[in-house]
């Protein structure tokens, strides 16, 4: 009976470390940190797969939460790895809608710089008419292709940041009253994320 408990927890323990890179996580904005506090926002979903050698994928799904009297459109989104983790490439493999382009590695004033993120025609400041993007409770998928000598370390919450220092911000533009905005992912509570990130432990450490 002892020898089945130790084979069944050495089998658990393999199976975290094997999916530990491919964890989805919930994210929303913070509302109370973005640039221009018109109360936009949104909700979604992050997820991160290491696809074998350098090569990861990115997933990341969007809704616009803003409430009808703040009103415009999701235009953009930017990400970045943690800095620890080292330098990485990003490019767009898929956007839905399709009217969201690459935009490459972009410097997004006090929020820093991001590698990669996608927004209308490529342009995270611009990009032509905001209604092309999404609107009210409207959703979207961008997904990813991650380039990186650290691939197999990276994680979902490699990319989400910290509470000083947000991994990812997305744009709104056409808001009630001509306004615009930016407002970055808001970060879990040390205990969620410490939860969240049990297997990607585990499995980082074996793996170093």
């Amino acid at each position: 009976m002892k020898l089945c408990a130790l084979l069944t927890g050495g089998v658990a323990i393999a199976m975290t470390a094997s999916t530990a890179s491919a964890q989805v996580v919930s994210i929303s904005g913070d509302v109370s940190g973005s640039a221009e506090g018109t109360g936009a926002n949104f909700s979604g979903s992050v997820e991160y797969v290491h696809l074998g050698g350098n090569d990861g994928q990115l997933t990341i799904d969007l809704t616009n939460d803003s409430p009808a009297s703040v009103g415009g459109f999701l235009t953009g989104l930017l990400f970045r790895g943690s800095a620890s983790d080292g330098p990485l490439l990003a490019s767009l493999s898929s956007a839905n809608p399709t009217t969201f382009l690459d935009t490459g590695p972009v410097a997004a004033g006090s929020f820093g710089s991001f590698d990669g993120g996608a927004a209308l025609n490529g342009n995270w400041q611009g990009g032509g008419t905001p209604s092309f993007g999404l609107g009210i409770g409207q959703s979207g998928q961008f997904v990813f292709d991650i380039d990186s000598a650290n691939a197999s370390l990276l994680t979902t919450a490699s990319f989400l940041g910290s509470a000083d220092d947000p991994g990812m911000v997305m744009r709104f533009r056409g808001l009630t009253g001509g306004f615009s905005d930016k407002v970055p992912v808001a970060i879990p509570a040390p205990s969620a994320l410490a939860l969240l990130g049990l297997g990607g432990l585990v499995a980082t450490r074996r793996r170093r």
